[in-house]
């Protein structure tokens, strides 16, 4: 997999780690496409140079959030994708919320930094044609993401549900569909459902008034965490749906 040629953001404000998850890099990407900044404000002037398809960020800053930066990039540049860096664990389960295509700790390992790299370039191969390809107990299946109406972790696997009643269970993670289908419009609402935007109605309180349920075009309700409300709402604002 090396010399791939695909332009990089690396953001990270400590000399030493950057230095160290460049050369990680640099086994994988021609060192000319590694485009390094310590600060926020180098990196934005890297993002606005234009060509980066793939942004590796330190979210631990002394002056700044590198998580503010990655919910700047996916508003301003969402045809790249964030790969959250971080020396702390724990911190994983925040990535999430910031529908980070990946999460690596530094000292990044490069075993792990490959599957990122192949999960990227599953996700260029599937952006080429409109169809996406998935593994099921059957074999391999071509789905257009238009015949999605949900996805579901249901166990150790998920469950793809698609118009006409079509359901395909697959064995890859809720996070690996979600990587596979970024660029179709499709939002995380729940740890466990993954659904496309375009078939949400309506967004609406419980009758319990503490959690939200999200009503979909086919009368699937799916639910939809506190704290994937806001920016879901915004998500639908921005293209002038409908929320209730």
């Amino acid at each position: 997999m090396p010399n791939l040629s695909i332009e990089i953001l690396l953001l990270d404000d400590e000399a030493d780690s950057l230095a160290f998850s460049r050369q990680s890099l640099s086994r994988y990407v021609r060192p000319e496409c590694i485009h390094c900044a310590q600060t926020v404000e180098e990196a934005l002037a890297i993002l606005q140079a234009g060509n980066i398809q793939l942004a590796f960020l330190d979210v631990e800053l002394t002056h700044s959030s590198g998580f503010a930066l990655c919910d700047y990039i996916h508003r301003e540049y969402p045809s790249i994708a964030v790969v959250i860096l971080t020396g702390h664990v724990d911190l994983g389960a925040k990535s999430y919320d910031y529908e980070a295509f990946d999460f690596l700790t530094k000292p990044v390992d490069v075993l792990r930094m490959e599957r990122t790299f192949r999960r990227f370039q599953e996700r260029q191969a599937a952006g080429a044609s409109r169809r996406v390809m998935i593994e099921s107990g059957a074999g391999f299946v071509l789905i257009d993401p238009d015949d999605i109406v949900y996805v579901v972790k249901d166990g150790g696997s998920c469950v793809v549900h698609c118009v006409n009643g079509e359901e395909h269970r697959v064995t890859y993670s809720l996070d690996r569909l979600e990587g596979i289908l970024d660029g179709y419009d499709f939002f995380r609402t729940h740890q466990s459902y993954l659904v496309p935007v375009s078939r949400i109605q309506q967004v609406r309180g419980t009758k319990f008034g503490n959690t939200y349920e999200a009503q979909l075009d086919s009368g699937v309700t799916v639910p939809v965490s506190r704290n994937k409300y806001a920016r879901l709402k915004e998500h639908m604002l921005k293209r002038s749906m409908r929320l209730m």
